[in-house]
């Protein structure tokens, strides 16, 4: 019965809106009871047979729209460290408001809020109130529209699936648009998408690249064979075990991207994977040195300072107390002294439009 009500939604929304009908057919439906309403991971899209049998037929494709607009804001992917149930409620204000332009019907309870149109997932997740007491899941219970989740290749290749996802998604586009069913406010979405975007881990791979690992040491033991009792050298390079985050913690910077710098401090560990990370707090002064590694994660940051702003202090406190240090990552607005150009590269991670005397300069 389930099958059927989910084969004819999807069959409307196909004719119907031909966009979403087209990405939903890529998705694999899968009828479970371990959910209550329904999810995606981006490969399939589970539902529980009693609820859905439950919703109305137009909530119904409005129920399949919604999950699919977490593809194509590409959702499953785009998490990194953050709470994953904040995150899911982040992701259907950024969702529902689009749905409605284009007149879904919506299961009951749909999480909706004009304060949040046109802002980007990160965004809405940076200026979403105290969760509720129960937590974010209440909001989620009574959202009606389920869950999404990470994919399930996330770990291996992002960028592959990216690539995959963009190529879709386009194709999905010009057809509708071919069809005259193009919908509403999606071409700024589509464009986004498009967008070339720079990516600052690509570039401090560049950076450390030149420190390729060229020598073998049993001091180190290869860690992928330890599990089967093998002791072999694994190969190293003192030039890859230290790197220096520093986060601007002035009074310029807000809340919102303090967490996304806690955000990408978490990426470098677990993409990275350094030896060490010298996480360096700095305003005008030093105000904390800690040292973290993959263990670390996931990453709980109390941030101190909010007062000036000064580069400078943290290159003279790397060059008097880290001389292995073979690049520096810092996480600012730019808005500060630079003082002299250190001895290693410099990549600025910022906010804001900026340049700098020296360095490369990339803004998130």
């Amino acid at each position: 019965m389930a099958n059927d009500l989910f084969t004819k939604a999807r069959s409307s929304l196909v004719l119907n809106n031909p966009f979403f009908g087209t990405l939903c057919l890529r998705l694999a439906p899968k009828e479970t009871e371990e959910v209550d309403t329904g999810a995606t991971d981006g490969v399939s899209l589970l539902y529980n047979p009693k609820w859905f049998e439950k919703l109305k037929p137009l909530e119904r494709v409005g129920f399949l729209a919604h999950e699919v607009m977490h593809v194509v804001l590409m959702h499953p992917i785009r998490r990194q460290e953050r709470d994953a149930e904040k995150w899911n409620v982040a992701a259907d204000y950024a969702i529902n408001n689009h749905l409605i332009e284009n007149n879904f019907i919506l299961p009951k309870g749909g999480l909706v809020d004009d304060q949040y149109i046109d802002m980007t997932t990160e965004e809405i997740y940076n200026k979403l109130p105290e969760p509720p007491e129960g937590g974010w899941q209440i909001l989620l219970d009574k959202s009606g529209c389920g869950d999404v989740l990470d994919h399930p290749n996330k770990a291996q290749n992002t960028s592959a699936i990216e690539a995959e996802l963009t190529v879709a998604i386009n194709q999905a586009y010009e057809a509708a648009k071919q069809q005259g069913k193009a919908p509403g406010g999606m071409e700024s979405i589509i464009e986004d998408i498009n967008t070339p975007k720079l990516d600052w881990r690509a570039i401090l791979y560049r950076f450390l690249s030149a420190n390729n690992k060229n020598d073998y040491s049993w001091a180190r033991p290869n860690r992928r064979f330890i599990g089967a009792g093998l002791y072999l050298p694994s190969m190293y390079s003192p030039a890859l075990e230290q790197i220096a985050v520093a986060v601007d913690t002035s009074g310029s910077i807000s809340n919102e991207e303090l967490t996304t710098f806690t955000t990408e401090t978490s990426v470098i560990l677990r993409d990275l994977d350094p030896e060490l990370i010298h996480f360096i707090q700095c305003d005008a002064y030093i105000q904390s040195h800690d040292k973290y590694t993959r263990e670390s994660l996931p990453l709980k940051v109390n941030y101190k300072g909010r007062g000036g702003t000064d580069f400078e202090p943290v290159i003279t406190y790397i060059n008097e107390n880290i001389p292995n240090c073979k690049a520096l990552v810092y996480l600012t607005d730019l808005m500060g002294g630079f003082g002299k150009e250190p001895g290693y590269p410099v990549l600025w991670v910022t906010t804001e439009d900026g340049e700098a005397p020296y360095g490369e300069v990339i803004k998130i």
